[in-house]
């Protein structure tokens, strides 16, 4: 059974960090990437979306993984805004000339989907907590209305009914994580056949492995963990298509096994493997535009 992981950082990893990508030949950062991909291969995963990274190795993996024989759609890099969450995945803008110059960089790579990171992460310390919401509603419509003009689908980090309910009004194609949101949004990306990618990882594993770090933090998470869980239970049966990505690249969440743990994860939850693999492949297929 071949399977696709629609969610991956691969530039976070065990082989390299960012300050060695930058400072090795490119040799060597085609060895790391290519090992990386064979170990995805040879577990069947043959597809790979990636959320983005500021370093390009997304690209070159694209560029290794047509060689390999496997798929891989990249944005290039994610979009942020400045002085929020997710620099680390890519650029950060402050407005619509800011976006309009990298989104030209973005062209010149051939993303294959915009990332829009929308919203901060889950806070463990703050039940509810998921940071503000990045960018205005023009913003965030005019960044979609230019992907979709370039003809390219839209990806989006977003947490919390705000930003979610945002994102889904503007039109993406994709919501990313979506965690701590209501039943309203669940509808919608029902009725706006919005495909949601839930990332149930790198929660899962955190609780699942108990680290001594996060044991003042594990109440809210196992909270968090549990509200999701339900939420996607909900969505399935309202018709929301649902795929399956680890976040890899993300603490706890490994490259290759993290699908895995996704799938196992969603078993859990009680779907059959048959319906996981469903999610996993069909919805997959469509978020990547296979």
């Amino acid at each position: 059974m071949l399977i696709i992981d629609s969610h991956i950082h691969i530039a976070h990893n065990t082989l390299f960090k960012k300050k060695q990508w930058s400072n090795s030949p490119i040799e060597l950062q085609r060895q790391w990437i290519t090992e990386i991909l064979r170990k995805y291969k040879k577990k069947n995963v043959f597809a790979l979306r990636d959320g983005g990274d500021g370093i390009f190795a997304s690209c070159l993996a694209r560029e290794i993984a047509k060689e390999e024989g496997m798929i891989y759609r990249t944005p290039v890099f994610a979009i942020c805004r400045k002085d929020h969450y997710g620099s680390f995945l890519g650029r950060a803008v402050n407005g619509i000339e800011d976006f309009k110059r990298e989104f030209d960089v973005l062209k010149e790579n051939k993303l294959d989907h915009l990332k829009i990171i929308l919203t901060g992460i889950v806070n463990f310390d703050k039940f509810g907590d998921v940071g503000d919401v990045a960018f205005t509603y023009n913003e965030l419509e005019y960044m979609t209305k230019s992907a979709k003009e370039y003809g390219v689908p839209i990806m989006v980090h977003a947490n919390g009914s705000e930003g979610v309910s945002a994102a889904i009004k503007a039109g993406v194609n994709t919501i990313e994580h979506g965690f701590l949101i209501s039943d309203k949004e669940l509808y919608e990306m029902a009725e706006k056949e919005i495909i949601w990618v839930p990332t149930l990882s790198p929660l899962g594993n955190i609780l699942h492995r108990n680290y001594s770090n996060f044991k003042n933090q594990l109440d809210t998470i196992r909270k968090v963990y549990t509200i999701q869980a339900k939420n996607i239970v909900k969505a399935y049966e309202m018709g929301v298509k649902i795929a399956l990505g680890s976040d890899a690249g993300a603490y706890a969440v490994e490259q290759v096994d993290g699908i895995f743990d996704e799938i196992k994860y969603f078993e859990n939850m009680g779907f059959s493997k048959d319906i996981v693999l469903k999610m996993c492949i069909e919805n997959g297929s469509e978020a990547l535009k296979l």
